[in-house]
Parts: structure tokens; sequence; C-alpha cells
């Protein structure tokens, strides 16, 4: 009997092309179906934030209206009100989580985020959802052509 060279103790054990090819599909059907996920995590996180900001900044002018009887001056885009230097926090300053900045309309107290990339519309009305009515149009955060802005009352 003649022993053949491929017998089974030779065999090389090892992965077939369609073998590594199935697993990089599941791998690609996997991360597609968990790309969307992120983002919408993304976009929470980023409406979180900045409704947080906001608040903070409703805050700041509302102490400052309550303690000096009346609202600060208006204000570049960026710029901290006259007075406001120990009220305002840090963020006021900086762009804002959706870009664009914060400004202050002085005696409407209405305080404004513009310069807005329009990209920002999805994380814009989960903040609304989360401050006020979940309409852009409507209520006291809406929508404008250079941003959005938040009436104060």
């Amino acid at each position: 009997m003649r022993l053949s060279r491929f017998s089974p103790r030779n065999v090389l054990r090892a992965f077939t092309l369609v073998e590594i090819m199935i697993v990089v599909v599941i791998i690609g059907l996997l991360a597609a179906m968990a790309l969307p996920m992120f983002q919408r995590v993304r976009n929470r996180s980023l409406a979180s934030r900045m409704a947080n900001d906001i608040r903070q900044c409703e805050a700041a002018f509302q102490r400052y209206a309550l303690e000096n009887g009346g609202w600060p001056p208006p204000n570049a885009p960026g710029q901290v009100p006259a007075g406001m230097e120990n009220y305002i926090p840090a963020v006021y300053t900086q762009a804002t989580v959706v870009g664009g900045n914060f400004s202050w309309s002085g005696p409407n107290a209405r305080l404004y985020i513009s310069n807005t990339p329009t990209s920002a519309v999805t994380v814009m009305q989960m903040v609304d959802a989360l401050l006020d009515d979940g309409d852009l149009s409507t209520g006291t955060l809406i929508s404008n052509s250079n941003g959005y802005t938040w009436q104060l009352y």
C-alpha cells in the first residue's frame, strides 16, 4: 500500500478565501448597523451640551438683570457685554458645539446663536425639544436667517 504525500497529518490547517470574505462581509454589516447608532448618540450628546450652554448663559443674564435692574447692553458675537464679565460663563465667548457664536440683543432680551451652519438643524431640533416646544418655528427657541434666537423673560 502506497502512502500519499497528502495524508491527513500533512494537511495544513488554514482559512480559505471564501471563509475570509464571509467574515469581512459580516464585520462590514455590523459596522453599517452601528454607525447610525453612534451618530444618534453623538447628536444627543451635542444637543444636551448645547442646551446646557444656553441655560448657563440664560442664568447669567437673568442674574445680571436681577442685580442691576435691567438687561446688559448689546454686543457683537462672541464678545462679553459690558458689565457681564463676572456673570457670563466661558462658553459664551467660544464657538458653540454646533458652530457659530453667542451674541446678546440688549433690551430685547434675546440670546442669539449666530453664524450657525445649516448642518446643525438636527441637533438644534433636539435642543428645542429639550428646552422648548420641539418646533423651531415657534416658542422661545426659534430659527432665523442667521442662526437661532432664545428669548429670555
